[in-house]
């Protein structure tokens, strides 16, 4: 009663000819595959970053914009006129906080520019913009910037 199993049939069994010839074909293959499939990769994790990044700059000057525009006694004058200067530094000052803590760079290239807000009668405009770097193959590819707009209050 000796039974021979499958697995131990095949362990047994001679490879074809042409398989045995094969064998490095794979490894060929994947030779030319791997540079393909890894700029693929790096292309899409540095497009996912410039995309992040365009979400924080447009998060930043929505807040900016927020913090400059809700009512505040201190932002007018009193004549009823808006302080410019006044609105325009704590809404700069509120971007510049959110871009300072959430940006996402790979090394000293990336360029922040400082948000820059500007007061047009009861109008407040953030804007703020970086220059994006991204990984070592698109390096200097991308300008991302933002821009919001609120009535003061």
């Amino acid at each position: 009663m000796n039974r021979m199993h499958a697995n131990t049939a095949m362990r047994h069994a001679q490879a074809p000819k042409h398989a045995q010839f094969q064998k490095g074909a794979v490894m060929v293959e994947f030779a030319f595959i791997l540079p393909l499939f890894l700029l693929l990769l790096f292309g899409v994790i540095t497009f996912s970053i410039a995309i992040y990044n365009k979400t924080v700059l447009t998060m930043a000057t929505r807040q900016g914009a927020r913090a400059g525009s809700v009512y505040d006694a201190d932002n007018y004058n009193t004549d009823s006129t808006v302080k410019g200067d006044y609105v325009a530094a704590k809404a700069k000052a509120a971007a510049d906080q959110v871009c300072s803590a959430s940006l996402i760079s790979f090394g000293p290239g990336m360029n922040y520019t400082p948000s820059t807000a500007t007061v047009n009668g009861k109008m407040l405009t953030v804007s703020a913009s970086v220059q994006y770097t991204g990984l070592y193959i698109f390096s200097n590819a991308l300008t991302v910037s933002a821009q919001t707009s609120m009535r003061i209050e």
